[in-house]
């Protein structure tokens, strides 16, 4: 019979190529695009390659050799990777900011649009990051990590205390930011229906039903990331302890995470593709309104901001 090692290993390997490929083409797909969202989706996705390539250079070799094959401190290292800064980017961080651009986007859709000299997205994600390290540090402390235990072919804290009280210091930090960012993305369906019902005597209804539908997909996309990066941190830091079985402990601890980071990338995937096809071929306000053209147009401009500013 083959041992449990080998098959973990294997969907290892197999969800993080599949992780890679998929972030990769945001990133390819992105990469070069001004709008601050799809910044904040590359680093996202930048920082579920990372993860992807921990498990795929480190977990998966370690779990077929059924040992490590380089000193502790790489262990420690690659936990860092997977438990701590590019995860925070990956999950809660980069999730409110996702919030708060669409927020943004449809409070002030106007100035939103407008060139800005100081490159504000930029500047946010680059001190997420090094916010995002800099709370990886007290990680490196010896008796602090999270490493990659091969016994029960998972990644977990180690059993000190002082290692459970940064699990779940992050924990309850990735429960409340995504509170937070759920709330936010609440709060901005609320004003884009309102927008909607206002803006419907002078849209063509082809038009309004496909807005509709965005914010719908929309919706969903924000609930679903939200909710995956929360349950993957609980599955991590308290459901992996009531079984000790190692296919239990695996799935906790790999599966979980490795699948969160790539339906994230299946998602970006998916939205960016359906958020900038149609909005190239839009129909037109219908000429038979009596409204004056200036109002047609500023009108236009808002639901135009609102769709391509909200949706992924």
């Amino acid at each position: 019979m083959i041992e449990f090692r080998y098959i973990a290993a294997t969907i290892m390997v197999l969800l993080s190529l599949g992780d890679i490929t998929l972030n990769g083409m945001v990133i390819s797909r992105m990469f070069r695009e001004r709008e601050g969202f799809n910044k904040i989706c590359v680093n996202k996705s930048v920082a579920n390659v990372h993860i992807a390539t921990a498990f795929l250079i480190w977990a998966a070799p370690c779990a077929y050799l059924n040992d490590y094959y380089l000193p502790q401190q790489f262990n420690v290292f690659f936990g860092q990777i997977v438990g701590w800064a590019p995860y925070l980017m990956s999950g809660p961080f980069t999730q409110i900011s996702l919030a708060v651009n669409r927020a943004v986007a449809i409070s002030f859709p106007y100035s939103f649009n407008k060139q800005h000299r100081v490159p504000w997205t930029n500047i946010l994600l680059g001190g997420l990051w090094c916010i995002a390290i800099l709370m990886s540090l007290p990680a490196m402390i010896d008796g602090c990590s999270y490493i990659f235990f091969v016994d029960s072919v998972s990644w977990s804290p180690t059993d000190t205390v002082c290692s459970r009280t940064l699990s779940e210091y992050v924990t309850n930090l990735v429960l409340v930011m995504a509170i937070i960012s759920f709330s936010i993305n609440v709060s901005s369906i609320v004003k884009i229906v309102r927008s909607a019902i206002g803006l419907s005597a002078v849209m063509d209804q082809n038009v309004s039903e496909s807005r509709k539908r965005k914010r719908r997909k929309m919706f969903i996309q924000c609930v679903i990331q939200d909710c995956t990066h929360t349950t993957d941190c609980m599955l991590n830091t308290y459901v992996y302890t009531f079984y000790a079985a190692q296919w239990f402990q695996f799935i906790c601890g790999a599966v979980s995470a490795l699948s969160v980071t790539t339906l994230d990338g299946l998602l970006m995937s998916i939205f960016h593709q359906k958020s900038t096809t149609p909005s190239q071929s839009r129909d037109p306000p219908s000429k038979s309104h009596t409204i004056s053209q200036f109002r047609i147009r500023a009108v236009s401009r808002v639901s135009t901001t609102i769709m391509t500013t909200t949706t992924l």
